[in-house]
Order: C-alpha cells, then sequence, then structure tokens
C-alpha cells in the first residue's frame, strides 16, 4: 500500500484488530454515526470499503469493481480479468493514476507488471500483440507500440481470429497491413535475387567491367552455388507450402551470418565512406563508386567499411618472371613462383584473429577456393582487380541480406518465430500521422490575399509597352474563313464561291466587248463577239449585280463566271479580267453617269425591253 495515500482518502479504511473477534467483546462496537472503528487501532491491517460512483449504472459500478479487483491484483501480482485484456490494461493504469499520485512511476511500474506476468512477449500471440498494441496507442508509448506492431505485421494473416482485432482503430489497421505486404515483396524479391546470387543486380547494366573481370565473376558465382547446393541439397531452396519466391526465414538467417563473417574476413578496418580517409586509389575496378551506386539504387544504409583488404602489387614478381635464367630454361619454375607469392599476397589481405569467424564454413571454402584460383592460369585477370570483384558480390549479397533480416531495435523477443519481423516502421505511430500531415499541408499552403485586398502583380518596366494598345499585323482572311480558289494555272477545275450575304440593290449585266452598258467601252478588233466566245467556250460570260433606282449610284458586287476563273471584289471599281487565246484584257469602269451602246446586240435588247 506504499505511495497509495489517495485510496485511503477515498475509501472508508477500518481497522482490523490482531486477535480474533469474539461475542460481546468491545471490538465489535462500531460507531454507525462516525463509521470508524471505537477501539484503538491496530496498525497494518485495515478493511476498506471502495464503493463505485454514485452516477454509475449497474454495468459500470461493475466494470469499476473489476479494476479495483485489477488493481490489487497487480499489487500482489496476480494475472488480470475481465472481458478484454486490453480494456483491462487501460482501466488498470487509469486507476493506478487515481489511487497514486505520481504517473511516472506508475508508468515504470505498469510495465514490469506487463512483463512479469508474460504480456509482453508477444511472440505467436495475436491476443497478448493486439491488446498491448491498443494500450500502447493509447498512452503514446512508442517503444511498446513499436514491439507489438512488429509482430502483428508479421502475423497478419492471423490477427483476424483474434477478439481483440474488432477494437483495433482503422489507422492501426491500414498500417499493419501495408508494412506486411511491402515484407512480403521485399522477401521475394531478395530471394529471386539471391536465387542466381544478384545476377541482375551485378549485371552489365549497373555494373561495368570487362571481359575478364566477367569471367571471374561468373566462377565466384559459380563456387557460391556449389557451395549452397552441398550445403541444402538444392539450390535455391523449395518452398512446399507457399508459392512464393522468399526463402524461409531460418535460411536468411543462416546466408547472413556466412557473408557477414566473409564480410569480416575480407574486409579493410581503415575504410569509410568518406573518400578523404581512403588510401590513395591504385588504378582498376573503383570499389567504392560501385559499391555506393549500389546502396543508392537499393536505398540501403552503406556498411561501416566499404573496401576490402587488397594484396600488394606483384610487379616485381613479373619482373622475376622475365629476368635470369627463365629465359633461357622456361618459365615453370617462375610460374611456381609467382602462384606461391600470389597466394601469399591473398592470406596476408585477410582478418584471420576473429576465430568466430574462421569457424563458418563458407570462410575456410573461400579461402580454398582462392587457393585453387592462383594454381590456374585460365583468367587473366590481376590478383587485386579479382579481389575486388569477389568483394563487390560479398557485400551487395550481405546488404540484400541485411534487408530481410534486420529487426527494428525495439523488438525484443526475436528467437522461436516462424514469421518475418523485418518490418519497416519509418518512425510513424498513429498519433502522429495527424501531426505531420497537418505540418505538412500548412508548409505546402502558399499564401493568399485577404477577400479585402486585392493581388497586385508587379511586372518590370521593359513590359510597359506590351500592356499599350499596338496594331497588330494583320492576316489572309483566307487563313481562318475562306479557301480562295489557286490561279488559272493551277486549278483544272472551275471553282464557285458565295458573295456575301448582302441583298442586292440592282441588275448590272456585264457582256464581253460591251461592258455593263454604263460605262463607254473600246473593243478591239481581235476581240471575239459573244457568239462566237460561246461557241468555243460553251457558254457565255456573264455577271449579275444590282441596280438601283437611285440617282447616286453605290458600290456594286459581283459573281462573275469566266469559263474556268472566277473573280470577287468587295469594293471600288470591278475588275474584270479574260483569258482568251493567251491573251489577258483587264476593262475598268470609270464612269457611271452615262448609259450608252455603241454597237447592237439583240440579247441586250430584248432585256431591257423586258
Amino acid at each position: 500500500m506504499s505511495n497509495c495515500r489517495p485510496l485511503l482518502e477515498k475509501a472508508c479504511a477500518y481497522p482490523v484488530p490482531d486477535s480474533p473477534e469474539t461475542p460481546g467483546s468491545s471490538h465489535s462496537a462500531i460507531s454507525l454515526d462516525s463509521g470508524y472503528d471505537t477501539n484503538p487501532p491496530t496498525p497494518g491491517r485495515y478493511e476498506l470499503y471502495i464503493p463505485a460512483p454514485a452516477h454509475m449504472d449497474r454495468e459500470e459500478a461493475f466494470q469499476y469493481h473489476l479494476t479495483t479487483r485489477n488493481f490489487f491484483a497487480w499489487m500482489f501480482e496476480k494475472p488480470l480479468v475481465g472481458r478484454r485484456l486490453s480494456g483491462s490494461m487501460k482501466s488498470l493504469l487509469a486507476r493506478m493514476n487515481e489511487f497514486r499520485p505520481d504517473e511516472e512511476e506508475n508508468q515504470d511500474d505498469m510495465l514490469a507488471y506487463l512483463d512479469q506476468q508474460g504480456y509482453t512477449d508477444f511472440r505467436e500471440c495475436p491476443d497478448h500483440a493486439l491488446a498491448v498494441l491498443q494500450f500502447a496507442e493509447k498512452f503514446e508509448w512508442q517503444d511498446l507500440w513499436t514491439d507489438a506492431f512488429v509482430h502483428c505485421a508479421g502475423m497478419n494473416d492471423q490477427l483476424i481470429l483474434s477478439d481483440e482485432f474488432e477494437f483495433v482503430s482503422r489507422t492501426t489497421k491500414a498500417l499493419i497491413t501495408r508494412a506486411h505486404l511491402e515484407m512480403d515483396l521485399r522477401l521475394e524479391r531478395a530471394g529471386k535475387s539471391l536465387s542466381a546470387f544478384l545476377e541482375d543486380d551485378l549485371s552489365g547494366t549497373y555494373f561495368g567491367l570487362g571481359n575478364e573481370a566477367r569471367k571471374h565473376l561468373e566462377r565466384f558465382r559459380s563456387f557460391l552455388h556449389s557451395y549452397y547446393v552441398i550445403k541444402y541439397g538444392y539450390w535455391p531452396p523449395m518452398q512446399h507450402e507457399s508459392v512464393s519466391a522468399a526463402f524461409p526465414n531460418t535460411t536468411y538467417r543462416a546466408m547472413y551470418f556466412d557473408f557477414r563473417s566473409l564480410y569480416e574476413y575480407l574486409l579493410d578496418p581503415n575504410s569509410s565512406i568518406s573518400i578523404q580517409n581512403n588510401r590513395p586509389v591504385e588504378g582498376g575496378i573503383c570499389v567504392l563508386q560501385n559499391v555506393v551506386e549500389f546502396d543508392k539504387r537499393h536505398k540501403y544504409t552503406s556498411l561501416p567499411h566499404p573496401l576490402p583488404k587488397l594484396p600488394e602489387s606483384t610487379a616485381d614478381m613479373n619482373r622475376r618472371k622475365t629476368s635470369g635464367l627463365s629465359k633461357v630454361f622456361g618459365s615453370k619454375q617462375v610460374k611456381n613462383d609467382r602462384r606461391v607469392a600470389m597466394l601469399s599476397a591473398l592470406t596476408a589481405a585477410t582478418n584471420p584473429d576473429d576465430i568466430e569467424v574462421m569457424q563458418c564454413s563458407l570462410v575456410r571454402e573461400y579461402s580454398r577456393f582462392e587457393r585453387d584460383w592462383t594454381l590456374k592460369d585460365a583468367e587473366k585477370i590481376g590478383v587485386a582487380d579479382a579481389r575486388k570483384v569477389r568483394w563487390i558480390v560479398v557485400y551487395a549479397i550481405l546488404q540484400t541480406l541485411i534487408s530481410v533480416t534486420r529487426i527494428p531495435k525495439e523488438v525484443r523477443d526475436t528467437e522461436g518465430v516462424s514469421y518475418p519481423l523485418c518490418c519497416q516502421i519509418a518512425g510513424t505511430p498513429p498519433w502522429k500521422i495527424g501531426v505531420k500531415t497537418l505540418q505538412k499541408r500548412e508548409s505546402k499552403e502558399p499564401m493568399r490575399p485577404k477577400t479585402s485586398e486585392r493581388a497586385i502583380e508587379i511586372k518590370p518596366d521593359t513590359n510597359f509597352l506590351a500592356t499599350q494598345a499596338m496594331p497588330l499585323p494583320t492576316r489572309p482572311k483566307s487563313a481562318r474563313k475562306f479557301s480562295f480558289a489557286l490561279p488559272l494555272a493551277a486549278k483544272s477545275t472551275p471553282e464557285i464561291r458565295a458573295p456575301q450575304t448582302r441583298k442586292p440593290s440592282y441588275c448590272e449585266i456585264l457582256v464581253h466587248g460591251y461592258g455593263n452598258g454604263l460605262n463607254t467601252v473600246e473593243a478591239d478588233s481581235d476581240v471575239s463577239t459573244p457568239s462566237s466566245s460561246s461557241g468555243e467556250g460553251g457558254s457565255s460570260e456573264w455577271s449579275v449585280s444590282s441596280l438601283s433606282t437611285d440617282e447616286g449610284l453605290p458600290d456594286m458586287d459581283h459573281v462573275s463566271v469566266h469559263d474556268t476563273m472566277n473573280i470577287y471584289e468587295d469594293e471600288g471599281d470591278v475588275g474584270l479580267k479574260l483569258a482568251k487565246d493567251g491573251q489577258r484584257e483587264t476593262h475598268r469602269s470609270e464612269s457611271r453617269e452615262v448609259f450608252t451602246l455603241r454597237e447592237s446586240n439583240p440579247e441586250v435588247d430584248r432585256y431591257v425591253s423586258s
């Protein structure tokens, strides 16, 4: 009952004597008015009466007493009872804050109680994981929420069988489903890549190598394939219960420990991701550039030591190859000496001091691979470049395995689970999503002027002339509305175009050789008569316009049909172009004051008389 003074103040406390009561004893006398025992109190033992608040109904009072029972169960380290585990946890912590003043101490005691009762052991237990997930979300305990969330994401297919699932918030359900799907896709993608030991990721598309370096890469990949075929009996491992390409969780972890040991066996402890801290580049394949690009492409965090130990240069050995008696007696001994020197250089460029690393079977087989490689001359690649190629493969495979085996640091129990725990939480519990979204919207929302203010657009002075009324170059009307006929030489068929839709006020007849009857026309001697032209051309040339009875004659609109030529004029003098036998004649009307016909024409006479 330490630090429970508010409980004693709110409840009715009755001191209990140490000796049993007897009938007629004075210990049984209780003051009904005061509610307290009239006998001297015995320190250490009390009888408590903790009534439910008067405003509660029967169901609420029952829940209140149930929480009171759980409060004493916490005190005596007994399990909780209730309809739902998550509800009992929430009610218990709220009652602890009511009966005990120190909330921080209550939180620590509550976490210790949950651990002691095994409620925070989420392995293969959806009920515990979902209950603690809701409890941590209620009081915003991020570490506890993350631990339960990762297990829920791994057991996503089993959560619906729990009674706690329907009480989880919709946001949390969406987060669990998204994390589970993303984890499944990442595992499947890693399984496909590791089946061929990153054949696509280290192809020529992303990884530029020469022919000899590419041959050595394939040789090392064949070595890895043979190693795991011997270890598992077949490669890639078969999935009997699933069609997914992902490996079993145990296979991922076993491969991770293998390649981590091989990485530690070959790494250069003095290297770092910074170029300034590394040793000068000696030429050949650029390891740092290739591993950094690989990490960026897959969004991996670079490892602390991205470079391997490289064997010393074999330039002195190559010089010894062509010196002394080797030119006379052959190079067999020199080749043997060179191979021994290469193997010694490769062995020296390792970290064999760690006993745990040397006990790894992959490390021992790798050492044997390098020894066998030095005895063969099938590849013409330097010993340093060959080490670089193998290192890039080891580095890339290890990074891929880390992405499917790395568990968030908040997860405590990781052993003995059949589901993956490599969940990406991105540090976003549900109670922070709303705050981050609001901040993001506020940062992106542009400043808007008030309704009483007008937005003023300020332009440079050079744009002042652009605001003035400037005459624009006129377009030809045919560019938008009309399609006029091409010249005579380009047209083979006549084209008739409609005039503007204006009501004609009078009619005018234009006769070849006679004009319109209003102007004086001098007919040339070589111009044929209308009858002859009509016989040759197949039709007479005629024009219709309007004639007004007013004394002042307005402008006239004309529609002319000229064998294969059409002329349209809106205003001014009427221009008529004629083409006969290669000659063109232009007739313009200069005066409309006199109506005179110089020569008699039967057609005109009939028209005038009618």
